[in-house]
């Protein structure tokens, strides 16, 4: 009988599949197995988080339960590799993680289970029980101290401790970093996010191939085409001292760093848009084996996560009467915006009115119809059994039910009906993103651009595994 493709592949003959598949980038890898049924064994097995997680911790099982409790999730260089499958040596895996309850879980989990060892910065109290509660303090105090007694040539960012310090003063109020007792080589930092772990993420990234996540059960990209096909990265904030350190070292990875530009070439269909959702069809969304996790306790919803929404702006732009039209000038980065809503249940935040939402939310605050159009559906519901606004996911409420004032089962078909519904109608799509709307007076170095879509990259739903 002759030989076959499938045979050559089958998960029986690792030498083989292994030798193949290393010299597909992922890409391609997902084009390949979305050829077959029979190639979909390989999903788990290519992309073995148990397997990654190994690098760092004994028991990958236990600690994904842990990450399901705590709601947390890991980014930074160890997504990066784990969706490239790759592995760069010298780099540590970041948690996200809000809440001491969740910091107290892990840092217990790795000084008990895991032979790790808390090693904090000179600000911090020596044992992680004591600086994890005392982390603001303890902070503001360094700061405080460093302001006052500093001399006019402090630099904050030459002193891992000063940086660390001021690092934690925007979206995250909390850096504790573990080694390994035995292994040096194993570093964990917990990174305590302010409201949900996406907020650290969305506000302090410099650079677009980072914006890479994982979560018990499911891994994102942000931006896969440019991060993994291009190996493109694109500037999301000014640079400073420790965001230019990672420049040079990933430029060292293969990566090329880019301003965004007056008109970016993937035109209507780029992943840098007006308006972006966690696990929406510019993102690879990649499910994972979760066999031996323990989800019992989720203590989020997955769709928490995958309702968050975020804006980019890349233009600036203004009406030109010499010319008698829209004129658009690039700003010097791409500019995430959002606004985080605190939980109603977190006593530490002042909440907006009316509050109706039990677990806090990431949303996208450049197109302004989302917000409104939130608003309006809370607004609408005071004491009544119906919505005065209604559409087809419409459910009655019960408000003498527990947590009869949660909106949280609601949100996901609030947010359907407005992207179907208003979003193609907000005023962003056309005064700050050109081609977007494909007119024929972008011109790119004297030559007309016409919109077009890299089918082989951009088809729809792509980077989803069936």
């Amino acid at each position: 009988m002759a030989l076959q493709l499938l045979d050559l592949l089958s998960p029986s003959q690792p030498i083989l599949y292994t030798s193949i598949f290393s010299f597909l980038d992922p890409p391609d890898i997902v084009r390949l197995l979305a050829t077959c049924k029979s190639l979909q064994l390989f999903k788990y097995e290519l992309w073995n988080i148990n397997r990654s997680l190994r690098r760092f911790v004994d028991d990958p099982l236990t600690f994904r339960t842990l990450m399901a409790r705590h709601n947390a999730l890991v980014s930074g260089s160890h997504a990066l590799q784990f969706l490239a499958r790759v592995k760069w040596p010298e780099s540590d895996l970041d948690v996200y993680i809000t809440g001491e309850e969740g910091l107290r879980a892990f840092a217990n989990h790795l000084m008990e289970k895991e032979g790790y060892s808390f090693s904090p910065y000179n600000w911090q109290s020596k044992e992680a029980i004591t600086a994890i509660p005392n982390r603001n303090a303890e902070r503001d105090a360094f700061v405080k101290d460093k302001f006052d007694n500093a001399d006019s040539d402090w630099d904050t960012f030459d002193d891992t401790s000063s940086e660390a310090a001021l690092y934690t003063t925007s979206e995250i109020d909390g850096v504790f970093n573990f080694v390994h007792d035995t292994n040096p080589n194993r570093k964990i930092q917990l990174i305590s996010a302010k409201g949900v772990p996406l907020n650290a993420i969305l506000a302090d990234y410099y650079a677009s191939h980072i914006f890479n996540i994982f979560t018990w059960n499911r891994a994102y990209s942000f931006f896969p085409y440019h991060t993994f096909r291009k190996s493109h990265a694109f500037y999301t904030q000014q640079l400073k001292g420790s965001s230019q350190k990672g420049v040079e070292k990933y430029k060292g990875r293969g990566f090329e760093f880019k301003p965004y530009g007056n008109f970016h070439k993937c035109v209507k269909n780029c992943p840098f848009r007006p308006h972006r959702r966690v696990g929406d069809k510019y993102c690879w969304v990649l499910d994972l084996d979760t066999y031996g996790v323990d989800d019992s306790e989720i203590s989020v919803p997955q769709d928490v996560l995958e309702t968050s929404t975020w804006g980019m702006k890349m233009h600036y732009s203004w009406w030109s009467k010499d010319e008698n039209k829209r004129l658009f000038r690039a700003g010097s980065h791409i500019d995430i915006q959002y606004s985080l809503w605190y939980s109603e249940c977190d006593s530490m935040h002042i909440y907006r009115s009316p509050s109706t939402f039990k677990h806090a939310r990431i949303i996208d605050n450049h197109s302004g119809s989302w917000i409104k159009f939130i608003e309006t559906m809370q607004n609408t519901t005071g004491g009544l059994s119906q919505y005065l606004i209604q559409f087809s996911e419409s459910k009655p409420k019960d408000w003498k039910g527990p947590g009869a004032f949660w909106m949280d089962s609601e949100f996901a078909s609030w947010y359907q009906f407005w992207e179907t519904s208003l979003m193609p109608y907000d005023n962003i799509w056309k005064w700050q993103y050109p081609m977007l709307d494909g007119h024929s007076e972008i011109i790119v170095g004297g030559i007309p651009q016409e919109e077009q879509m890299d089918t082989l990259e951009w088809k729809e739903h792509m980077w989803a595994f069936p």
